[in-house]
């Protein structure tokens, strides 16, 4: 009898014999057994061998990687973002949740639930400033003050420089030294603090001086959270003053302020650092020094008579005559000026000068406006700030004279140059005005607590309205 050769058994016939093969129900030639188990890839449930199936193991032939949150194709043990939500997770309070980022104050409840983030007691539909707790308006604030110089191109085809305050997270750095003349609190070039929106003043300086003319207000209100902004006025700055032009300098300051807030919108909405920092629709406060009193006057309402520059330039006035020839080149409305900001929510006049322009036409100021100067300023003597108060008419808050003070109480640069020999200490008068600008402006946007403040009570300041 003939007894054949039986061929080995090759059920999946894939030339691999059952006894051999690592899958012997699934085609398999190449025989790939990731995780050595003896159980080929192509049948293995776990091709890993990590205990995660493959079918819900996000990288299956990984055994360090099981899961990927966010999708990504990193796995979760190897993402720093682990939920996809743009923050590390060494600072994500909640590194699974893609909805939630953070816990301001580490009280278990996400900001994003939480009523009040900071937990100062105060419900965040009305904290200005829901992510840092509430401080007294008699100091600095909570914020450390970075600032930085920048250019940009006026409309007008010239280009001013600004000046920029702004609250900084960074803890240390280099402290400003304005124009390598000034030296400052500031830390210089750090970034500014966007994680909340910040409110917003334009600084106006006087004739002549420059754009970081009064820092130390700047400086303080950065700490308070504000960002600020101080054009150079071309022709009218320590660098480059032109008493011949100084009729077309004071019909462009109130533009120079009202293109640098335009500036910071645009800023606003661009890929840079100042993305997000402020909300347009808020507006912002005009401060303005001397000179710059006026140009804060205009773009809070108050109006340029044409027929007055005619009348003082017949009588020989310079300025009127300077700025009745720069209406004309400029085809500017014959019979009044209106530099009127509707973006503008309140006003502080340091020393203010109205510019020789200004008189009844001050009375359309439409803001809320805090009036503060020297009682024996020998520039806008008492009689004048005392006349541009009473035009104010039911725009002014208050008016505060600082007794013994000058010109420059409120332009430290001015002492330092001039000198304020026997007048109030200058560290006396910028800290009596800090706390005054700031007990203003927290009491008219309601911030919290600031009605139980009160206008500094000082044996150096009287107040019109105590």
């Amino acid at each position: 009898m003939f007894i054949g050769c039986l061929g080995a058994s090759d059920i999946d016939s894939d030339n691999i014999a059952d006894k051999k093969d690592n899958c012997v129900d699934v085609f398999n030639p190449e025989q790939l057994d990731f995780d050595g188990d003896k159980i080929g890839d192509l049948c293995d449930s776990d091709d890993d061998n990590d205990d995660f199936p493959d079918d819900i193991d996000s990288h299956p032939l990984n055994s360090e990687e099981y899961n990927d949150l966010d999708n990504d194709g990193i796995g979760d043990n190897s993402d720093n973002d682990i939920d996809g939500d743009g923050v590390d997770n060494s600072q994500d309070h909640y590194p699974y949740d893609p909805n939630e980022k953070w816990d301001t104050d580490s009280d278990g409840i996400p900001n994003g639930v939480d009523s009040d983030d900071d937990g100062d007691g105060w419900d965040d539909s009305v904290d200005p400033f829901d992510l840092s707790p509430v401080t007294s308006l008699m100091e600095d604030g909570p914020f450390n003050s970075g600032t930085m110089d920048l250019v940009f191109t006026s409309s007008r085809g010239h280009d001013i420089t600004i000046q920029v305050w702004y609250p900084t997270k960074a803890e240390s750095g280099e402290k400003v030294i304005y124009n390598n003349v000034l030296p400052g609190l500031a830390l210089d070039d750090s970034s500014p603090d966007c994680s909340e929106t910040r409110p917003v003043t334009v600084y106006s300086h006087g004739f002549p001086s420059i754009r970081w003319g009064s820092a130390f207000l700047m400086e303080h209100l950065a700490t308070h959270g504000y960002i600020s902004i101080a054009p150079d006025h071309k022709f009218g700055t320590l660098l480059d003053a032109n008493p011949n032009k100084l009729g077309e300098i004071l019909l462009n300051m109130p533009v120079d302020m009202k293109e640098s807030f335009d500036w910071l919108v645009n800023q606003n909405q661009a890929n840079n650092e100042f993305n997000g920092c402020i909300n347009p629709d808020d507006g912002y406060v005009a401060i303005g020094q001397s000179t710059g009193g006026y140009a804060s006057m205009m773009v809070s309402g108050a109006e340029i008579y044409v027929s007055d520059l005619i009348s003082g330039c017949d009588i020989g006035n310079p300025i009127h005559c300077n700025a009745i020839d720069y209406i004309s080149e400029n085809n500017l409305d014959s019979e009044k000026i209106i530099f009127s900001d509707n973006r503008v929510r309140a006003t502080i006049l340091l020393s203010p000068w109205n510019g020789s322009v200004l008189d009844s036409g001050i009375s359309n100021v439409g803001v809320p406006t805090l009036v503060l100067t020297g009682l024996v300023d020998d520039t806008t003597v008492i009689s004048e700030v005392t006349n541009t108060s009473m035009n104010l008419g039911d725009s002014l808050i208050n008016f505060g004279i600082f007794n013994n003070s000058g010109h420059y109480a409120f332009a430290p640069i001015g002492c330092a140059v001039r000198g304020c020999d026997g007048l109030l200490d200058i560290s006396e008068s910028t800290d009596l005005a800090n706390q005054s600008s700031i007990i203003f402006l927290a009491q008219l946007f309601s911030w919290p607590e600031s009605e139980s403040y009160q206008f500094p009570n000082s044996e150096h300041i009287s107040w019109k309205y105590d």
